[in-house]
């Protein structure tokens, strides 16, 4: 699924490509892809300009005016750039056609077979069931260490809270496993059990690797790719992601592969406590 970093690279990716132009043609292919019903669907969007896009944790925000366009990717969820436009299928399961200097521009939002593209009237989007239950966002002023501090002092697993929507917005698998190695914490310790240094040091980790891999443009694993079609470059910088076997790059011993949180996790047994 793509995390925070993947939805920042690809909301930025649809601003360059988009803001500023206008909706043509706007189509869904099924009726479970929106909250409006499909045939409404480029009545709501039709000669709206997008003016800016955004994103609620793993959610990209699409501001139309007097709409707001929520798209969750999911799993498997892309942007795409078409040549032309191309009517909705299973593949391209919505398609929004743009005018404006350079010709039309055709993006489709792909392959949203778990997700879907939202439309809310301004302001009404905060009712969205995912977004009411967001927490703070960790670039944002209000991911303090103190609200951190506050968050983790729960005797639930530290991945687990972590990986929580309603504590922290936007994190997912990958940058969670990398957070807690980063900061030498083990993914099963329980949050209460951590001392301030290592609260602090989980802060410090979350924003410096978030902010390292908006800058390589996200993680791409298997499906992943920008809105111009290309791939993320920090998969070649992680440290124990995928890295399940190979040695640890601080101490050397194995890395190991477990389940938490219900989640596959990778963690030196060595480095991290």
């Amino acid at each position: 699924m793509p995390e925070l970093p993947e939805v920042t690279v690809i909301s930025e990716d649809v601003a360059a490509l988009a803001v500023g132009r206008e909706v043509l043609r706007a189509a869904v292919f099924r009726p479970d892809v929106t909250n409006v019903e499909p045939g409404e669907f480029g009545r709501w969007l039709v000669g709206r300009t997008l003016r800016g896009t955004g994103r609620r944790g793993k959610i990209i925000v699409l501001d139309f005016g007097e709409v707001v366009g929520l798209v969750h990717l999911v799993i498997s969820g892309r942007v795409l750039r078409l040549p032309e436009w191309k009517e909705p299928d299973r593949m391209n399961t919505a398609v929004l056609e743009f005018g404006g200097e350079g010709g039309p521009l055709v993006l489709a939002f792909t392959r949203l077979w778990l997700g879907y593209f939202d439309l809310y009237e301004p302001g009404e989007e905060d009712k969205h069931p995912l977004i009411s239950r967001l927490g703070p966002d960790p670039l944002s002023e209000e991911f303090t260490v103190e609200y951190l501090a506050s968050a983790l002092s729960r005797k639930a697993g530290v991945k687990g809270l972590l990986l929580d929507q309603s504590v922290v917005a936007g994190l997912g698998n990958i940058y969670v496993d990398e957070v807690l190695f980063s900061a030498g914490v083990h993914p099963t310790r329980k949050a209460s059990t951590l001392a301030a240094e290592e609260i602090q040091n989980i802060h410090a980790a979350t924003r410096d690797i978030l902010r390292h891999a908006i800058e390589q443009r996200g993680t791409t694993f298997d499906s992943y790719h920008d809105a111009f079609g290309e791939t993320g470059k920090f998969q070649h910088q992680l440290k124990v992601f995928t890295r399940a076997g190979e040695p640890c790059p601080r101490c050397g011993t194995e890395i190991i592969k477990s389940r938490v949180a219900g989640r596959g996790t990778h963690s030196c047994p060595v480095c991290q406590n």
